[in-house]
């Protein structure tokens, strides 16, 4: 009875050592899909070295440029705070212009742009004492994305290439803290949305979301133009390319279906 006592015994030692030696398959863990960014690039007041067209003051507001198509740098220099306009036009058939507020003394840089061969009249206005430089746009050195883009207020961003496909652009600011942010394609044109109904990305006034998609249509060079609602004011951005999800295997096979 003894023996028999032991044998069971040896048994089932045997049993619970080989059950707490097994080894149980682990899940892989799943990484979550979210913006990235790059090392920080920070956005110049003047984007580039371009050709300079015109020298402007509180003095001497206005002038008239005779463009090829393309984008234009207005980079501005206010000595103290005031608010200031500018306005950028061909006639009756073509216009663009911005509202800004300088809180105090501040540098930064506008982007305009002609959409055709013409002349165009540039004219600036503010309250106080400021100057000005009209410049044509460096495009032949692009960034590669992704991009981390900072800046101090109403900025024109170096340009960068991106290829076709959908990219995540997150940034620092929500809201009505935000500054509006508009894509341009190196000529100067906006980024318009697959509907053609806004520029991208497109928050809009007050949005709550930290990042948004953006569709490039085609692969090429860029810039972003920012213009806050007060001057100096700090923003970051980043645009980084959405990661492509591997193809969907087959599934399990289930016995009894064919």
């Amino acid at each position: 009875m003894r023996s028999l006592f032991c044998i069971v015994l040896v048994l089932l030692i045997g049993i619970l050592a080989s059950g707490c030696t097994q080894q149980t398959a682990s899940s892989p863990a799943i990484t979550p899909v979210t913006p990235t960014t790059a090392a920080a690039i920070t956005a110049p007041a003047v984007p580039a070295t371009g050709s300079s067209l015109a020298e402007l003051s509180n003095t001497r507001s206005g002038t008239l440029l005779s463009l090829d198509p393309g984008p234009v740098i207005v980079s501005f220099n206010a000595e103290n705070a005031q608010p200031m306009t500018f306005w950028f036009s061909q006639g009756q058939d073509y216009a663009e212009g911005s509202d800004l507020v300088m809180t105090g003394p501040y540098t930064g840089s506008l982007a305009v742009a002609a959409p055709k061969k013409g002349e165009y009249q540039l004219n600036i206005s503010g309250s106080g004492s400021w100057t000005a430089r009209v410049a044509r746009a460096e495009m032949t050195t692009p960034l590669k994305a992704p991009v981390n883009l900072s800046g101090s207020g109403t900025s024109v961003t170096p340009c960068f290439a991106l290829e076709k496909g959908e990219y995540f652009f997150n940034r620092n600011e929500t809201g009505l803290a935000s500054p509006l942010y508009e894509l341009r394609y190196a000529n100067g044109s906006y980024l318009m949305d697959v509907n053609n109904t806004f520029v991208q990305p497109g928050f809009g006034m007050g949005s709550p979301h930290p990042f948004g998609f953006i569709e490039i249509p085609e692969n090429g060079t860029y810039f972003l133009s920012v213009i806050a609602k007060s001057n100096p004011h700090p923003w970051n951005v980043s645009i980084s390319v959405v990661p492509r999800l591997p193809p969907m295997g087959p599934g399990p096979a289930i016995p009894g279906k064919v």
